[in-house]
């Protein structure tokens, strides 16, 4: 239905303003699109300006607009007074004013208002939070001030807005031949007078324009829409420019529905109008009456056409019905036919000769006749990746069949040039031939013969990807390349229809070429669901998957493209279509031993690259295995077509330019050409990189040379149709020529790799991948400049932690291929960067070059070798002669090294001990001196992680060198090893070799393995003699290990002289554990068995004896016996835990016996309970105990609930309370109720927990009057445990919420139980997380300290930041603030911004230099800061960075665990830091190995107290640099108070400002301690000393002094004048009772200085010296200048 304006109104004036208000809305949709393209243009620009001044491609959404403005702003700021409130913007805390802290959205704030023809734009339309992923909130930016904070898109947008844009925003004035008027004195101009219409339209309140007005009104809008620089060549503009001159005749057709649209649209604007005319009332009632009309006339004629429809219908069908039963198959039929028809004759056209020859185009052959088969092999996935096998692939069923079943997505991927373009071509040749397959002169016979297979697809479509620029469906792709050229115009639509219903219905094999050259809207080209016949088989090169885009779900097979299967044969028969036929064997002959002495072999498997070789060779040009050599031949012979000028080059820039002819007077079209190349590639957008249009040409100054570049063949060109006009678009010849010219330009201009290239890598994360290519010819052209990129494509690389990327491995093909590349253009030293490295037999020689260089950066080192015979013809890079006997791997370079995986039986680990390494051609060196003889050696391997063995041959002492470096650094490791061939033939071993089962080593801070194991063979060798303090033993699956080798296993226990804790689980305890337990100096024991017979109860009775220092013991085992707690009576223990056999607890049946032995337990105080099952006398067996810790781990639920609460209410003596539960247990909370409790730990699953549980539990808690800290561990379903703790007295609280799914009513349920603990201080949240956190729990809490830690699978690290930054904001009483993070958890760093706190403590297991300005920026924003703790395993300079200049008074540095310390080893920029911290005061290092550069790093502080704490197991900092540190202490001229544990005596240059002096020794002689006391008397202060020390001149193995020979230097101290001696007090073990040491006083003690504050240095220094038992002396005195005499 069609409705005209003259019928809503009756008069015409008002008939005009209706026309005037559709005139207005038709311009705003013709200038739509290009203010949507504009505002996106301006998004583009401002970040691409940041990102170019901030090398990196940064992001930010966690900044509100507020955040960016200075309060008041004027204009958007409603703030009164100087301290007022701004009611309008910055109204709460998250909203302040703050930089951004990734350091963006500032510089886009900025960008913006540059961009703002007033530079004043309008900030209350826009957020700041979508400015990087939404362009129109940018734009939003130049509307009116007020209206547009909703609007999310051009279409929502008013005309105003639209009209604001284009005259507020710079960008877009260049895009109208006039001039913008800004300001009211100038003229107004087109956009100034489009404004004023829309205004005067919509506000109208007569509602009427007269006939003049509604001319100038249609004149002004066709003339801004008809503007000559751009509008006019826009399609929208111009449809809008048609629609308002047939709407100023009157002749536009408006539907019922677009005139319903109008009303509404007028109608609801002029009710907003203020003080509309009365007579506007009579044209509002008209609007509505002709509006009605309009609805009931449109529903009428919609029920008419409905109704007639239905009646035609039923008529049409039954008659349709017959025709097309008659007609429809035989049409179908023959419509097919032609299809088919037409596509082979089409494939026949286009695919069916080939140009043998780069170098001359006519030299088309048959593709058939010169046609080799290509080498394919299959690739397997495996997690996260697919690895390449050996399986060939020969037939054309193997590519679409796996296991017989048909894969609808398969994936070939090869390397440029490597033949997946002719593959596809032959494929689709082979299909038009039929079941009858190929004449006689084609070359596959044999390989890929099996035309029946692709029969079975009736249709095969080939399609190149490259011509189907931004297209995703396939269907389309078909219809245009392929339907489109066998159809004429009239037939087409027809032909569309037969195609989509032969692809619903029928077989359709879908060949898609180049989906890394194709830049489409997806990941992948897709069919529609309904086309599920058709499989699609897709060439790519190997990046673009390696990339991550495509999924891995995507992929239904994989296969690799190496090339050519027979590569000599091709030659061959290309060498027939350019020599005389006589001379072919002479040639071809020569031909070969040519191609073996440059070693070409590794080119020729690349079609391209051979047939450029041997094309080149019949011409009398000889290549020595240069990729670069090859494409200038290339590119000369293409230009050499368009200009046969000649000149060489007299100083070639190059030196593959030498002797060529062609290129030199074509130099600048080269350039030009190269410059586009790059820009292509790496400055313009994705989809317009490979194919471009004539604009392009014309910005690099290549339209002048587009002749010569489409005569030579460098560029093509083809028609492309638009709706308006049809134009050419352009494109290389090939790929890799384009990407050839691209390296060439950046080889001569360098700076581009910091500038362009840099931004480009950061596009997205595999960006580097992208450019293997590129790099490989820049390998070529200059080194230097390959090895700067090298360098950037690595550290990118090194980002994926996951070991087995795909990506690492790809890197390290290309880096690779780069090296031999430049050693085959004679480069040398060269120095390429690769941190990843995987050696196998094909790339050792070559890769080894590479890791000459690389070995102190390298991360992973993986070597895979089986060859013996490697290196007797190996394969060396072209160009380079080198030769080696063996290839060897020095390991103690290797200081980054994290993964090390060697697998061969030709892989020797070489030490001083290995004999016979000639015969293995791999040799893996590891030296690790003793640390007692060589001080000044650096640790070795100190990154390692992981580390895997199979089938390597070394000796025992080697893997005890290794598992000795393992223990040494003082962290997590694993160790594998897998039938490892170990030779026994160290110093007074027998010399023998076996071979080991599968042993996996877990290696644990403080000196700890645990051993899992299904064959002891050669672990006892392993382990003899190592400083281990913990050992664990176990089999695989759990079920105990067994000892094969009792002998070895007694004599390497007896041999661990440090070891404390032992653990081992058996199946059965054998006669050789108790035999190797007896006399043992351990403090912890653990057995477990699955049974305990009257033997193994008399066997622990005979060894428990002789532990004399056993102060921990654990049981675990089914079911006891009266013969084991019998065993345990009157042991001297301190900690009992009494557990079952695989987790599943205890069954005790003898709780009388039980009970007995436990009464006579009298040094008790811990005891730990395991139980399977509730029983009666259960809990009866453990009353009146003088415990003070308890914890209960009950497997089933509590069925004497009255026994276990009369046994909690005997412990008189507990305080801490653990109960751990898998089942929720009521009875369990119920005997809790009136403890005296003050720490109490709930665990455990809680399975099926229930809502009337929380009020049990609640009640029981509330009766623990004396609790203070209460520990919870909360899963997904038993959420009603947060609920218990409501308005409990608590002070501390721990929750470790694990894989919750924290929804709005859950976190406010937390947040409910948290606001009602009025009496908490500290909080402790450990949240497990994969998608959500539940910071806006801990809003508005009063709390004055908080510790956080994040663990997180997928993308959890960075959730929820801006609500994190709200709650931390909201804590106004938090002083202290701890967090555990992730080192990429960005999140976490903009969650800590401008926060009030007065003390910071940040643990992390690695500090990666990703997040280093977000760091700093987020740490100098706290304002209030005194004190930093830093808590890591190895310094990282971004760190030391991100702490520079900070106004901290305190820092403390340790390590991340327990007893362990940092690992300095970026000195330098330590001291940078050091040095910046102008207010620090106070300065304490945990040091775990000492060195120069640390204590140069102290030199010249300003810091009043230095605390120094060695923890390298335990023992005081061993100062091997004694000048360096006394230099630096004694330069520290403002300290006063000094803190040392040193391991033995050092001579002290203290400063002359010291007044207190701590000072530790865990050794020290008579005469040192005489020697100490006098170099503090030449101060000339008084000096207050603390010191103390071991009795003893060595720890390990003990060297005691008896205390005798100390006691006269305390008469001789006592006699000084100058001195005051206030306390000299002797420690000796043991003490009577023989527990602990006794403790006696050497004459008088000040009383007042008799309790001395126990520091954490003094707490590791007493701990080691008490492990060694070792007499200690400890002086306290007053030293004043002069008192020598």
């Amino acid at each position: 239905m069609a409705s005209r304006l003259s019928a809503v109104f009756t008069e015409a004036e008002r008939t005009n303003w209706l026309k005037a208000w559709m005139a207005v809305d038709i311009a705003k949709s013709g200038l739509e699109q290009f203010v949507d393209n504009e505002a996106k243009t301006l998004h583009t620009n401002i970040y691409n300006t940041i990102w170019s001044s901030s090398q990196g491609a940064a992001t930010c959404i966690g900044c509100h607009t507020a955040n960016l403005l200075k309060c008041p702003t004027q204009g958007v700021c409603k703030k009164r007074g100087a301290h007022g409130i701004c009611p309008s913007m910055h109204y709460n805390a998250a909203k302040q004013p703050r930089p951004c802290p990734a350091n963006v959205c500032t510089k886009v704030h900025d960008e913006i208002v540059n961009q703002h023809a007033y530079s004043n734009p309008s900030w209350t339309n826009t957020s700041a939070q979508q400015w990087a992923k939404h362009p129109w909130e940018i734009a939003k930016a130049y509307f009116p001030p007020d209206g547009y904070v909703g609007k999310t898109s051009v279409q929502d947008t008013d005309f105003n807005g639209i009209i604001s844009f284009m005259m507020n925003c710079n960008q877009i004035h260049n895009k109208f031949s006039f001039t913008i008027a800004i300001g009211k004195c100038k003229p107004p101009c087109l956009l100034t007078k489009a404004r004023d219409i829309g205004r005067t339209v919509r506000h109208s309140p007569q509602c009427k324009v007269t006939d003049l007005d509604l001319q100038e009104i249609f004149t002004t809008l066709t003339s801004l829409l008809s503007d000559q620089t751009y509008l006019a060549h826009d399609v929208t503009a111009q449809e809008a420019v048609r629609k308002l001159a047939e709407l100023e005749k009157d002749t536009l057709k408006i539907t019922t529905e677009e005139m319903i649209h109008l009303l509404e649209a007028a109608q609801d604007t002029l009710n907003k109008v203020e003080h509309i005319a009365d007579k506007a009332d009579k044209a509002l009632d008209e609007m509505k009456m002709h509006l009605e009309q309009c609805k009931k006339g449109l529903n009428a004629h919609t029920d008419r056409c409905k109704q007639k429809l239905d009646e035609h219908t039923a008529k049409c069908t039954n008659a349709l019905d017959e025709h097309v039963s008659k007609t429809v198959d035989s049409t179908y039929e023959q419509s097919c036919k032609e299809l088919i028809e037409g596509m082979k004759k089409l494939y026949n056209d286009k695919l069916y000769y080939v140009t043998v020859s780069p170098f001359d185009d006519s030299s088309g052959e048959k593709l058939r006749d010169v046609y080799m088969p290509p080498k394919i092999l299959e690739m397997c996935k495996e997690i996260k990746t697919f690895k390449k096998t050996e399986k060939q692939v020969n037939t054309y069923k193997g590519v679409f069949l796996t296991d017989n079943t048909v894969n609808p997505r398969i994936f070939i991927q090869g390397e440029a040039g490597s033949g997946k373009t002719t593959f596809l071509a032959k494929l689709a040749l082979d299909w038009c031939e039929g079941v009858h397959g190929s004449s006689a002169s084609d070359n596959s016979k044999i390989i890929f013969a099996d035309f029946d297979a692709l029969q079975r697809y009736e249709y095969v479509f080939h399609i190149t990807l490259r011509n189907s620029k931004n297209q995703c469906d396939v269907y389309t792709m078909i219809k245009e390349q392929i339907i489109d050229r066998i159809y004429s115009a009239k037939d087409r639509e027809k032909a569309y229809e037969l195609v989509s219903e032969i692809m619903k219905h029928q077989r359709c094999l879908v060949l898609l070429d180049g989906l890394d050259e194709w830049t489409g809207p997806e990941d992948l080209p897709t069919l529609v669901v309904v086309h599920n016949k058709c499989v699609m088989l897709i060439t790519t090169r190997p990046w673009k998957l390696a990339e991550g885009k495509v999924k891995h779900s995507d992929i239904h097979a994989l296969l690799q493209l190496e090339g050519i299967n027979k590569p000599f044969e091709l030659s061959k028969i290309i060498l027939s279509r350019l020599v005389d036929k006589e001379e072919l064997e002479i040639k071809y002959t020569a031909f070969t031993l040519y191609v073996k002495k440059q070693k070409l072999e590794e080119l020729l498997s690349s079609p391209m690259m051979l047939s450029a070789i041997v094309c080149a060779y019949a011409d009398g040009i000889e290549i020595k295995g240069s990729k670069c050599e090859v494409y200038i031949l290339l590119v000369e012979s293409l230009f050499k077509k368009a200009n046969s000028c000649t000149r060489t080059f007299q100083q070639p820039p190059f030196s593959f330019f030498k002797g060529t002819e062609y290129i030199q007077p074509n130099l600048e079209p080269l350039n030009r050409l190269a410059e586009m190349a790059f820009h292509l590639l790496f400055v313009n957008d994705k989809e317009n990189s490979i194919m471009f249009r004539i604009t392009e040409l014309e910005k690099f100054k290549i339209y002048e040379y587009k002749d010569f570049a489409l005569k030579s063949g460098i560029l093509s060109a083809q028609q492309t149709a638009s709706a308006l006009r049809s134009s050419s678009s352009f494109m290389f010849i090939h790929l890799s020529i384009q990407e050839f010219l691209a390296a060439y330009h950046i080889a001569s201009n360098a700076n581009l790799i910091d500038g362009s290239i840099s931004i480009y890598l950061n596009r997205h994360p595999k960006a580097y991948l992208d450019i293997s290519q590129v790099f490989i010819f820049l390998c070529g052209l200059d080194v230097s400049c390959a090895e700067k990129l090298s360098s950037m494509m690595d550290e990118r690389d090194a980002l994926y932690t996951y070991y087995r990327s795909s990506s690492h491995e790809r890197l390290n093909e290309i880096i690779l291929a780069g090296l031999r590349e430049a050693n085959a253009n004679g480069y040398s030293n060269i120095a390429l960067k690769l941190s990843h490295f995987n050696f196998d037999n094909n790339n050792i020689i070559d890769l080894h070059k590479i890791w000459k260089n690389n070995a102190a950066n390298a991360i992973v080192l993986k070597v895979d070798i089986d060859d013996r015979k490697l290196l007797e013809n190996p394969r060396i890079s072209p160009g380079n002669d080198e030769c080696a006997s063996q290839i060897t791997f020095d390991l103690h370079s290797c200081l980054e090294l994290a993964r090390l995986e060697l697998s061969g039986r030709c892989i020797l680990g070489k030490d001083s001990a290995s004999v016979g390494t000639l015969e293995f051609p791999v040799c893996i060196i590891l030296n690790i001196a003793d640390p007692t003889q060589c001080t000044e050696l650096p640790p070795v391997l100190p990154s390692i992680e992981y580390i895997e063995l199979t089938s390597v041959t070394c000796s025992c002492t080697w893997l005890r060198s290794l598992l000795s470096m393992m223990l040494t650094q003082n962290c997590n490791m694993d160790c594998y090893l897998h039938e490892c061939h170990l030779t026994a033939c160290g110093e007074g071993e027998v010399n023998t070799s076996y071979t080991t089962g599968h042993i996996w080593l877990y290696v644990r801070q403080n000196k700890s393995i645990s051993v899992s194991l299904n064959d002891d063979t050669g672990l006892w060798e392993i382990l003899h003699g190592l400083s281990i303090k913990s050992l664990s033993l176990d089999e695989f699956d759990n079920s105990g290990c067994r000892v094969n080798h009792e002998k070895s296993f007694s004599q390497t226990i007896a041999s661990l002289s440090k070891l404390e804790t032992l653990d081992i689980k058996m199946d059965e305890l054998t006669p050789c554990v108790w035999e190797a337990l007896r006399g043992l100096n351990i403090k912890s024991l653990t057995l477990s068995s699955r049974k305990w017979g009257e033997l193994h109860a008399e066997s622990l009775t005979q060894s428990q004896s002789s532990l004399k220092r056993l102060g921990t013991l654990g049981i675990g085992v089914d079911e006891d016996s009266p013969g084991l707690w019998k065993a345990l009576h009157g042991m001297n223990i301190k900690s009992l835990n009494l557990g079952g056999w695989e987790g599943e607890g205890l069954r005790i049946n003898h709780s009388q016996s039980l009970s007995q032995s436990l009464s006579s337990l009298m040094r008790l105080q811990k005891l730990d309970i395991h139980v399977a099952e509730d029983s009666t006398g259960l809990w009866e067996a453990f009353y009146g105990l003088n415990i003070n810790k308890l914890r209960v781990f009950c497997k089933g639920r509590v069925k004497y609930k009255e026994s276990l609460y009369h046994l909690l209410q005997s412990l008189t003596r507990l305080e801490t309370l653990s109960i751990d539960a898998d089942e929720a247990c009521p009875g369990l909370w119920e005997a809790l109720k009136g403890l005296s409790v003050k720490s109490l730990t709930i665990k455990g699953s809680h399975k099926d927990f229930e809502l009337n549980h929380t009020k049990s539990l609640s009640q029981s808690l509330s009766s623990l009057t004396q609790l203070e800290t209460l520990d919870m561990k909360v899963y997904k379903h038993s959420t009603g445990l947060l609920e218990a703790i409501h308005t409990l007295n608590i002070k501390t609280l721990s929750l470790t919420l694990c894989w919750i799914q924290w929804t709005d009513l859950r976190t406010e349920s937390l947040s409910k139980s948290l606001s009602s603990l009025t009496q908490l201080e500290t909080l402790d949240v450990s949240v497990y997380a994969d998608s959500s956190c539940p910071w806006k729990a801990l809003h508005g809490l009063h709390i004055k300290s908080l510790r956080l830690s994040l663990s997180h699978d997928g993308d959890c690290k960075d959730l929820q930041a801006e609500s994190l930054y709200q709650s931390l904001a909201s804590l106004t009483q938090l002083e202290t603030l701890s967090i555990e993070l992730h080192p990429d958890s960005c999140g976490l760093w903009r969650g800590i911004h401008c926060l009030n706190i007065k003390r910071l403590s940040l643990k992390s297991k690695g500090w990666g230099g990703l997040h280093k300005e977000l760091m700093s920026l987020s740490l100098s924003s706290l304002t209030q800061l005194d004190t930093l703790c830093i808590e890591m395993q190895c310094d990282n300079p971004g760190l030391w960075e991100a702490v520079h200049g900070l106004n901290i008074k305190h820092l403390s540095l340790s390590g991340l665990w327990i007893h362990t310390g940092i690992d300095v080893t970026h000195t330098v920029t330590l001291s940078k830091t050091l040095s910046s911290l102008t207010q620090l005061e106070t300065l304490s290092i945990d040091v775990e190995h000492e060195s120069p550069g640390l204590w140069e790093a102290l030199h010249g502080l300003n810091i009043k107290s230095l605390s120094l704490n060695g923890v390298f197991e335990g023992s005081g900092i061993d100062v091997k640099h004694a000048k360096t540190f006394s230099q630096s202490l004694s330069s520290l001229t403002q300290l006063e108070t000094l803190t040392l544990h040193v391991h033995t005596y050092i001579a002290l240059q203290v400063p002359q400002s010291l007044k207190y002096l701590n000072i530790y020794y865990d050794t020290m002689l008579p005469s040192e301690l005489r020697e100490l006391v006098d170099s503090l008397a030449t101060c000339t202060h008084t000096i207050e000393s603390k010191l103390e020390f071991g009795c003893a001149s060595s720890i390990d193995p003990p060297e005691r002094i008896p205390v005798q020979e100390y006691i006269p230097f305390q008469q001789e101290l006592a006699a000084r004048k100058n001195v005051a001696m206030k306390r000299f007090r002797i420690y000796e073990l043991p003490d009577s009772a023989g527990y602990a040491m006794s403790v006696r006083d050497i004459g008088d003690v000040d009383d007042a200085a008799s309790d001395f504050l126990e520091d954490d240095v003094y707490k590791t220094f007493a701990k080691y010296i008490e492990y060694y038992m070792i007499n200690r002396i400890s002086i306290l005195i007053e030293i004043s200048p002069g008192s020598i005499s």
